[in-house]
């Protein structure tokens, strides 16, 4: 504790920067000997690496040969030795693939790689069994490590299988335990809940850089999927290895990059109904030691509803060069420009609303790798975040009334009674089959307009990492986060404002035992500026019973487990109403806090434990995946009234401060927790015909809140005898927007010139609230929070043919069925909508 405390303030007083002076110095450190071929004066450009099974054996006698980028096989080759090892030589330098050919397993190529006289390359190849695909990741563990070597519930989608989507979240519904609820159509405010978490609960990684906002809020409608080639899903709790924001898991993406050896110019425009219109360009390939990407895409439409017109402008730059073949540096650019209408919950008030959401957001990274040799890597990157969101209310709409009986506006003196906006007279039906009439209350006439509130948030990172490995069956992993946290919020109304410093630690060793036991253990040594430490650990186990072989009817079973716990920082609002704060900015503060011993808000807990197994069938052209997951959802933070402080032990003296200045205050008291079954299965039929599915059973409890709503609930009239939570679940009920059952399938059939691609969402009731007063400011409008939101399916079908080599046409058509569904009460989604269109192709490679 003394030294992580000392470490800490060594970087604290002297900032990022002497973290990357650390790294240089250990650039620099000679590594220990390892089986590499030196650099000669004038020798040709060489490649080494080892060939292994997807469990990590060596392969013995397997052809290695080198591929251009084109695909002309070059006129060298060698044969693995005993140890799986290979060494080879060509005559010029440039950019090449490793192409392995062995008994028993698929032909399996390298990543590209670039080759030159000064210093060998390095190229691992992990030979894959047919027909299923295998990937390769690094959510895991930190490392690149192939999924059949994991125990932790990972799933990685290749974008390009999912092609002419336009969100991220497109992509992101086809995963078991994810569940993404969007407040409308299409650009409207869109959550992830992951595994029974909070919507702020899972880090989104772009190339490595956390662009969650502070506290981890994420709006993954502006998300946009152009320039991404890969997504990677990691279930349940990791703060060991990505900090703060990933409480209960990781959603990291990938930029694409240039891998042709000629230009390769592509643009694709298409259009559809509401008004709908979406073009997208891009240009991409590799000179010499330099690759490169870009891509813009913009997409308009005007949905269904008045004032939900939405726009997003995407822009993405991807820069890499070789300086050497074992020091490769990179640059990442996304920005996004978008903007939407927000007609509000329309079902409940039958009058759009006229606000509307400007987003400016940008993500860049920078970052060098270097491989001293087969046994050491080292890594420094830079990250950005640039956040700016404003949400603009320029007048009131609905129908003013003059009613003296109602709660819901005062006048000047503090009277009830005001004058008040309403919606028109509705009928609301919940899922559970309550109902309520009446008419919404909408906003008073004696508020300010126009009036605005967004964020604008600026981070910035530092991440430093470097793992040995001793042997093929153990590696060791250390690293150093910095992040440089600034952010504003609520531009019109209660300023806030947080500048922040953390620091994570990161250690962790991986091996394996035989090939056949694998295992992975670290933790992350945090001090953060708002809760200090609180260490996160992890560990995770796979055993395989039977090893997966080419042949067979049930060839290989793994048995896996996973343990992790996470952590989470509170959002700006949460730290600035905290007792802590609130106190501190009152002239006798300091002496309160001392006097009572008060403590800043502390870290959110999230604990997980989970286990599984994973079965081939047929060779290895099926795999079945299920496991049961526990997930423990502690000291989360919610808004407690004054009174209720009591009960959590705040002295008095302080609740009466609190209750004549803030009426109540942001602490640690929220319990919850979320166990079930994850299951899913893939597989190929055959050559052209692939199958995936999935299903998730969640059980979410809430087990303490001391909210307004647990410390006096709602009653509707017509409803006399069941409690409701106007504003947040009670406890014993189920989290809001978390379905006890969801489910996915996918079904794609592939020609050589034409395609098509079946993909359904299926999403149970939910629980939640409607979230409004009635005329009088009264209760006659909420409903019973149990089941509340319907059960919905979202069918989604993709086509594509290509007329020849330079064009291409396609179609996507979403809610096949024309289901009106809504994934938040209140908020209808989009009916039956399509896009058409081409895409044209010039340059690029021509495969031999």
């Amino acid at each position: 504790m003394a030294f992580t405390k000392s470490i800490s303030a060594f970087f604290r007083s002297r900032g990022p920067l002497a973290a990357l002076a650390l790294l240089l110095v250990l650039r620099t450190v000679p590594t220990l000997p390892a089986e590499a071929v030196s650099p000669v004066k004038g020798a040709p450009p060489t490649v080494q690496g080892t060939v292994t099974d997807p469990l990590g054996a060596p392969v013995y006698n397997a052809q290695v040969n080198l591929v251009t980028l084109n695909g002309i096989i070059l006129g060298v080759r060698t044969f693995t030795d005993g140890r799986g090892h290979y060494v080879l030589s060509t005559t010029k330098p440039g950019r090449f693939i490793v192409r392995v050919v062995a008994t028993g397993f698929d032909v399996t190529s390298s990543k590209e790689i670039y080759m030159s006289p000064s210093h060998p390359a390095f190229a691992n190849v992990t030979m894959q069994f047919g027909q299923l695909e295998q990937h390769v990741t690094v959510t895991a563990n930190g490392l690149s490590t192939p999924q059949e070597q994991t125990g932790a519930s990972t799933t990685v989608i290749d974008q390009s299988l999912y092609p002419h989507t336009t969100e991220i979240q497109d992509t992101l519904r086809l995963v078991t335990g994810l569940q993404l609820v969007s407040t409308g159509q299409r650009g409207a405010a869109t959550s992830l809940f992951e595994m029974g978490g909070n919507s702020n609960a899972a880090a989104v990684l772009l190339d490595g850089v956390p662009i969650n906002d502070i506290g981890g809020a994420v709006n993954f409608a502006y998300i946009a999927s152009n320039g991404i080639s890969r997504e990677e899903i990691y279930r349940g709790p990791d703060s060991a290895l990505y900090g703060a924001d990933a409480s209960a898991g990781v959603v990291a993406l990938t930029t694409t990059r240039g891998t042709t050896a000629k230009p390769l110019l592509q643009y694709a425009i298409d259009g559809g109904n509401f008004g709908t219109y979406h073009q997208e360009a891009s240009l991409g390939g590799t000179h010499k030691a330099l690759d490169y990407f870009g891509d813009f895409a913009r997409i308009d439409t005007s949905n269904s509803y008045p004032n939900s017109t939405f726009h997003n402008a995407s822009s993405v730059a991807n820069l890499g060069y070789a300086i050497n073949p074992h020091t490769q540096l990179r640059a990442t650019l996304h920005r996004t420009a978008a903007a939407t209408g927000e007609p509000n919950a329309i079902l409940f008030y039958g009058i759009p609303d006229v606000q509307y959401l400007k987003e400016h957001d940008l993500y860049g990274s920078a970052v060098i790798n270097d491989q001293q040799s087969p046994k050491v890597d080292l890594m420094a990157q830079y990250g950005l975040v640039r956040l700016r969101s404003l949400n603009t209310d320029p007048g009131p709409v609905g129908v003013l009334v003059n009613n003296p009986n109602n709660f819901n506006c005062y006048d000047n003196a503090g009277n009830p009674g005001a004058p008040e906006y309403l919606g028109l007279p509705v009928t609301i039906r919940g899922a559970n089959g309550t109902s309520a009439s009446g008419q919404a209350f909408y906003s008073c006439q004696n508020q300010s307009y126009p009036g605005t509130d967004g964020i604008l948030t600026n981070r910035d990172f530092f991440y430093g990492q470097t793992n040995y490995k001793i042997s093929p069956q153990l590696v060791i992993f250390g690293a150093f986060r910095y992040e440089s946290e600034r952010g504003y919020t609520a531009y019109d109304y209660f300023p806030q404002s947080a500048t922040r410093g953390n620091f994570d630690y990161i250690v962790q060793t991986s091996g394996n035992f035989s090939n056949r036991f694998y295992y992975s253990a670290g933790a992350d040594l945090p001090n953060y500026s708002v809760f200090g430490f609180q260490p996160a650990p992890h560990a995770t186990a796979a055993y395989y019973l039977a090893r997966p072989t080419a042949e067979g009817f049930l060839t290989g079973t793994k048995m896996r487990f996973n343990y992790s716990q996470g952590i989470l920082e509170p959002t700006i609002a949460e730290q600035r109403g905290s007792i802590y704060n609130v106190l501190g900015g009152l002239p006798n503060g300091q002496q309160l806090i001392a006097q009572n011993k008060i403590t800043p808000v502390g870290a959110q807990l999230a604990r997980t434990y989970e286990a599984g197994i994973d079965q081939h069938m047929i060779g290895t052209r099926a795999l079945l995946h299920a496991g049961y997951y526990r997930n423990q959802f502690s000291n989360q933070i919610e808004f407690v009234d004054a009174p209720a402080l009591l009960q959590l032990g705040v002295p008095t003296p302080v609740e009466q401060v609190i209750a004549n200045t803030s009426f109540g205050a942001y602490i640690n008291s929220l319990n919850f927790s979320a166990q079930g079954l994850e299951t899913s299965a893939d597989y190929r039929v055959t050559n052209r015909l692939f199958v995936r599915g999935g299903y998730t059973l969640l059980n979410a409890n809430v087990q303490r809140s001391f909210s307004s709503d647990n410390s006096a609930p709602s009653y509707n009239p017509a409803y006399p005898n069941t409690p409701i939570g106007a504003y947040s679940p009670l406890v014993g009920q189920r989290p809001f927007l978390r379905a006890p059952h969801s489910g996915f399938t996918v079904v794609t059939y592939a020609r050589l010139r034409w395609y098509a691609q079946m993909a359904g969402t299926f999403v149970g009731r939910r629980d939640s609230s409607t979230f409004l007063t009635d005329a009088n400011g009264g209760t006659t409008l909420l409903l019973p929070n149990r089941n509340l939101v319907p059960a919905y399916q979202d069918v989604r079908f993709t086509a594509n043919y290509r007329i020849n080599r330079h064009i291409a046409a396609y179609t996507v058509m979403d809610n096949l069925l024309s289901q009106h569904y809504q994934e938040q009460i209140g908020y209808p989604s989009l009916p039956f909508n399509f896009r058409s269109g081409l895409q044209l192709a010039w340059g690029g490679d021509s495969v031999r």
